[in-house]
């Protein structure tokens, strides 16, 4: 019985996500499915140790969707404000494309240069960039534009 319940829990908690994404920005929803994914492994684990895995992986599939979403979610807030302040604005989605395309640094710093655009960095946001492979000179230079 419990374990059809936490199969339940996890399915209807799954289903929210999934619904939600229709509206949902482009880094929202890499945050919900990523953060949904560690959420349910970690929890799976943790919920092993207490005997009850299914529960454990519903519950932290829902806690990590969500944050993973809300972090997301302000991330693409940034970038709509950004534009509606610059519509040229260079978003950090295109920078991290560029820094994975392997565009040298001279020619993002140029772009950004060109577009006049802002950045108010924070750690998760340089995080994104290191990950996305943006090397620390575009990122000190982007720190400097918020200045």
């Amino acid at each position: 019985m419990f374990r059809r319940n936490s199969a339940l829990i996890l399915l209807i908690a799954l289903a929210l996500v999934s619904a939600g994404c229709e509206s949902m920005g482009p880094k929202t929803k890499t945050g919900a499915v990523a953060g949904g994914i560690v959420g349910a492994t970690a929890g799976g684990i943790i919920g092993y140790q207490s005997g009850s895995p299914v529960a454990g992986a519903a519950i932290g599939a829902a806690v990590g969707a969500l944050g993973g979403g809300l972090i997301g979610s302000a991330m693409d807030d940034s970038d709509k404000r950004a534009l509606a302040v610059n519509p040229n604005h260079l978003t950090l989605m295109k920078i991290a494309e560029m820094g994975n395309q392997g565009v040298p640094d001279a020619v993002i710093i140029g772009e950004i240069q060109r577009t006049h655009s802002v950045y108010q960095l924070n750690s998760e946001t340089i995080d994104y960039l290191q990950k996305n492979k943006v090397s620390n000179k575009v990122i000190d230079y982007m720190l400097q534009t918020g200045k």
